[in-house]
């Protein structure tokens, strides 16, 4: 194995799906990320779909995405041995992510000022929805509440209908990111002051800078030129860069905006003469683009997405790709070829693939390792091997309920 970008570096992972992924990144780039969990299991363990549609704490396709490379622990926090506990692990901790609402962790005497008195190395990340202050910092969030609540959502769909969502959670998953982005900060400058410091994230924020930051300006352009419709400053179907059109065997994207962009287009489709008609302006199409896009879609009914995409951006020099599923992604020559996807296995569910992190670094590339944990799994490894409890601690501790 090549040597990892984080070695030695122990993280506390409390974290819901606001932070999973992000503390993942740490896990692939070879942080010691331990997943602490409840003594019932972490609620992302019961996110549908399930492996096999079988639920169970194991089986939920979320969590196992979002947990590789971890490890787990269970732990009571709401019970004072389970507190002291946690004050022993933070000793040997680097950083801590959370993601419980604002002043539960002080209510529990483990925020931030809390932790540092007992190690001033500790870095803690918060993840909410809209932030440690603010008026609306103790409201309840979703990730589709953040993403439209970040003013991203309403560029998002046509004029002619409601703001749509995007698939996924990508709100959270970009709070995540920009949580990780800091903590990653936070240690380089604590190699230099020798100091943590906290790392606090807004999901509403997050979602805005991380995948519509360009709407701030383009609402600024439009509402200053007076054209902002009552549906909102959504992008109007006006050239072909929209057009996301059927074929044979799915659905293809193409771009004209140019005439050589329009001949080249007609060229591929053979040169139908109602679509010649139009001319290859974008001013005298853009008038007539619904009606464009219908002719051209009667033509790429008749090819498939590989004869359009190969024909258009090699014979053609036509901007445009194909619309492709999962599968054919994952069966991509190309994708095999940059080994993005990695098999692994898990002892309940069996093997499969999981992508990998989307940078490559020659030194010390992040590794998919190992499977999600099983609930618990590393209770005896951490707290008897490595922290000094004795097996019958444990058991007494279990008993209890506190782990």
């Amino acid at each position: 194995m090549p040597p990892l970008a984080l070695p030695g570096i122990r993280v506390l992972d409390l974290s819901d799906g606001k932070g999973a992924y992000g503390t993942r990144i740490l896990a692939d780039l070879g942080a010691d990320v331990i997943k602490v969990e409840p003594p019932g299991g972490d609620p992302m363990r019961s996110i549908p779909p399930f492996a096999g549609d079988l639920p169970g704490h194991e089986r939920s396709l979320y969590w196992l995405y979002r947990n590789v490379n971890k490890r787990s622990i269970t732990l009571n926090l709401n019970s004072k041995e389970g507190r002291e506990i946690f004050k022993r692990l933070i000793k040997i901790t680097d950083v801590v992510v959370e993601t419980f609402e604002p002043g539960y962790m002080k209510q529990l005497g483990l925020d931030y000022e809390a932790l540092r008195k007992i190690n001033p190395r500790v870095i803690m990340a918060s993840i909410t929805d809209f932030g440690q202050t603010g008026p609306y910092s103790h409201y309840k969030g979703s990730d589709i509440v953040d993403f439209a609540m970040s003013g991203a959502m309403i560029v998002n769909g046509t004029p002619d209908r409601a703001p749509v969502n995007m698939p996924g959670s990508p709100a959270r998953d970009c709070a995540a990111i920009y949580a990780m982005c800091g903590v990653m900060l936070a240690l380089y400058a604590r190699a230099f002051t020798g100091e943590g410091q906290y790392v606090e994230i807004s999901a509403q924020e997050a979602a805005l800078a991380g995948l519509f930051s360009w709407s701030i300006p383009g609402y600024s352009y439009r509402s200053a030129a007076g054209r902002i419709p009552f549906a909102g400053p959504r992008m109007m179907p006006r050239t072909g860069s929209l057009a996301i059109v059927p074929c044979k065997d799915g659905y293809i994207h193409w771009l004209a905006t140019s005439p050589r962009q329009f001949d080249a287009l007609y060229e591929l489709l053979g040169s139908p003469p109602e679509l010649v008609e139009m001319g290859n302006n974008i001013l005298d199409v853009a008038p007539r683009i619904g009606e464009h896009i219908e002719k051209v879609t009667r033509h790429t009914m008749n090819m498939t997405m590989r004869e359009f995409f190969e024909q258009g951006q090699g014979k053609f020099g036509l901007p445009c790709c194909p619309v492709c599923t999962p599968a054919e992604y994952i069966d991509n020559p190309h994708v095999r070829a940059r080994s993005f996807f990695k098999e692994v296995e898990h002892p309940e569910v069996g093997k499969g693939l999981y992508a990998a992190m989307p940078f490559k670094m020659t030194e010390t590339p992040a590794e998919v390792r190992l499977p999600a944990p099983r609930l618990g799994q590393h209770n005896r490894e951490i707290y008897h091997d490595e922290m000094g409890l004795s097996l019958e601690e444990l058991s007494a501790f279990r008993r209890a309920g506190i782990i």
